[in-house]
């Protein structure tokens, strides 16, 4: 195989792949608390070179690399902007961690605070019906008809309509992972990770009632780098058809020779 030609459909596949991530964050733009992706290359190694063997590879390409390679997608979870909702049955952090809520079978990590009751005076997600999870690992229950008051520190307090009295309702477990490589996208703003692997968040980390997260996503960023990576597909294509047309003649002059 040509080894430009090589390097040329390697650079073209590796600009698709971005193109799809790129194009994952824009759609998502408006989703709240998303965090972006990056596509993460590196550079592959001849054989030869990692063998040790430089004496294999043909003459002046000694040093030159093998290609790239797509290394990983890498999450970006920068702090997204936060929206005052005006909802006591919103909720966003305002640091680094996460809420912790469960669909009876699994658990799962969120930043994505938008909450409700559900038949059973249940605090849930809005839109999964995930059970929200308190410090202990117990979903927690609200009076019915009372008004929920969440601490700055993620304490819940339902205040009873009648006699206006605080009935504590324990605390948001809000956790941070030891390693950010270790949360994997589950859809919807869900992550999973071994419980193994989480930690109760830092004090700098606060709830804030009534605000939601919006995600990660600069639009206008994201549209120029689709912009740089069709273009960098569009070069690759360009190199493949250019070094073909050139086989193609090289091929007809060695024949009439």
């Amino acid at each position: 195989m040509l080894y430009g030609l090589y390097q040329s459909a390697v650079g073209a596949d590796l600009q698709a792949l971005k193109m799809d991530t790129v194009s994952n964050n824009i759609a998502n733009a408006s989703t709240s608390s998303f965090k972006r992706d990056l596509a993460v290359f590196g550079v592959r190694q001849q054989q030869a070179q990692l063998d040790g063997n430089p004496h294999g590879i043909p003459p002046g390409l000694e040093n030159h690399p093998g290609s790239a390679i797509a290394v990983e997608t890498f999450t970006d979870h920068s702090q997204g902007p936060l929206k005052n909702t005006g909802s006591s049955m919103d909720a966003a952090l305002a640091g680094p961690g996460f809420f912790r809520v469960t669909d009876g079978q699994s658990d799962f990590v969120t930043r994505r605070g938008s909450f409700t009751l559900n038949a059973d005076s249940d605090l849930v997600e809005v839109d999964s019906g995930f059970h929200v999870l308190d410090d202990l690992g117990n979903p927690i229950s609200v009076p019915p008809g009372s008004e929920l008051q969440i601490s700055q520190a993620g304490y819940l307090t339902a205040i009873d309509p009648l006699t206006n009295l605080p009935i504590p309702l324990g605390r948001l477990d809000v956790v941070e992972p030891t390693d950010y490589r270790l949360l994997q996208k589950q859809g919807d703003s869900h992550y999973s990770i071994d419980e193994s692997a989480l930690q109760p968040a830092g004090p700098e980390t606060r709830v804030r009632q009534g605000y939601q997260e919006g995600s990660g996503v600069q639009p206008v960023k994201e549209m120029l780098e689709m912009i740089q990576t069709s273009r960098g597909f569009e070069a690759n294509m360009n190199l493949i058809q250019h070094q073909d047309n050139s086989l193609g003649q090289l091929l007809q002059a060695i024949g009439k020779n």
